[in-house]
């Protein structure tokens, strides 16, 4: 028999639990990833807003990334790695991936951008 209090109460256990565990990763230096769309991008402040599971989250764009973050798609899904930097600055953009959507940059290393390769 399905009872609705106790559904409730697991779902609210399973995020505190879930947003906890965000909370502890904002070691600094400590490496992330996130799989998200990519909400909005503000290329001349070097942000990108993302859904990270338990809200939303700014990333900010490193020096190297800085000139690609305006080829990124709103919309567009991105497999994203970022190093902490500890509360109360954003994490900062290792490399990214983009899983769909069209860019110039659908890949970056780090570095630059990566050509795509032929399928």
């Amino acid at each position: 028999m399905f009872r609705p209090l106790t559904f409730v109460l697991l779902l609210v256990f399973v995020m505190s639990t879930a947003t906890l565990a965000w909370a502890f990763t904002d070691e600094p230096g400590k490496e992330g990833s996130f799989y998200s769309p990519i909400i909005r991008v503000v290329p001349d402040k070097g942000f990108v807003l993302i859904n990270s599971g338990s809200g939303i989250l700014w990333l900010k764009a490193s020096e190297a990334a800085m000139p690609h973050i305006a080829k990124l798609p709103v919309g567009g899904l991105i497999d994203v790695v970022v190093v902490f930097q500890g509360k109360p600055n954003p994490p900062v953009i290792k490399l990214w991936k983009l899983a769909n959507g069209d860019s110039t940059c659908p890949e970056f290393d780090g570095k630059q951008c990566v050509a795509q390769k032929k399928k």
